[in-house]
């Protein structure tokens, strides 16, 4: 995903919880989600207050709007990842089947993603990492742990512990991997399912977030002066302080809604 830098946190080594994917905004994106916000106040200050100096005040909630884009693009991103690792998993576990060992399956899994997905995504590197680990005689199962603390995912995580617990018990392991694959492969098609239906949903909310300052403008184009009470007394300044403040808490309201974290 372009437009968002990601730094790995966490040690191979330590709970597996811990370590996860640190988000942050690129500084072309930084600068342009800026230059919209910043226009957006201004535009504010004009068609509430007939003020445009008056959207200046509106730029210290800059930092709270920015947490709330980079968690969104976290989810979004996270959301790939998770659908590049069940690809993942369905190669390694068609090289099983066809009579692989874990080792080779895995190695050959790095190759058919290299011909699916771009040499710096996210997959394909963390593939060749895990292929490197493997070369230099680590056990699969520690490079699956150390995937999983780097990337945070739920998946690989729970994929890891299978993986260990099936090994060390001495069970079916090739069954036990298959059930996993497919169990966490339908996991994240659903997760995709419902991600598709809470994007539409954004959309709408979107639409609707346009339609009170659309009004406003629609106002101030073809009925010059209807709104002018509005803004040449104090009530209706209140009155407008009032509205920007109900609309901003619906707004927050929708995103809170619809941003829910699946």
């Amino acid at each position: 995903m372009k437009g968002v830098s990601r730094v790995f946190a966490g040690k191979g080594k330590g709970n597996m919880g811990s370590g996860r994917i640190k988000y942050r905004l690129c500084l072309r994106e930084e600068l342009l989600y800026l230059a919209v916000y910043l226009a957006g106040a201004l535009a504010a200050g004009e068609l509430l207050y007939q003020n445009i100096a008056v959207g200046f005040v509106f730029l210290p909630f800059y930092p709270f709007i920015r947490k709330g884009r980079e968690t969104q693009k976290k989810q979004e991103q996270q959301t790939e990842y998770a659908v590049q690792f069940k690809d993942a998993l369905i190669s390694i576990k068609a090289s099983l089947e066809a009579g692989y060992s874990m080792e080779n399956a895995v190695l050959a899994a790095g190759e058919d993603l290299s011909c699916i997905y771009p040499k710096n995504s996210f997959i394909c590197g963390e593939m060749e990492r895990i292929g490197r680990g493997i070369a230099n005689a680590v056990p699969v199962e520690e490079a699956f742990r150390n995937f999983a603390v780097r990337s945070g995912l739920e998946d690989a995580q729970s994929f890891a512990e299978i993986y260990r617990t099936a090994k060390r018990s001495g069970g079916d392991l090739f069954r036990v991997l298959q059930s996993a694959v497919t169990v966490i492969a339908d996991k994240t098609e659903l997760k995709r399912e419902i991600k598709t239906i809470l994007t539409a949903k954004r959309m709408e909310c979107r639409i609707m977030k346009l339609i009170p300052p659309g009004m406003l403008l629609y106002f101030r184009l073809f009925s010059p002066g209807y709104l002018d009470i509005l803004y040449d007394s104090s009530g209706g300044h209140l009155l407008m302080t009032a509205l920007l403040a109900a609309y901003l808490f619906f707004v927050w309201l929708m995103g809170h809604i619809t941003g829910i974290e699946i």
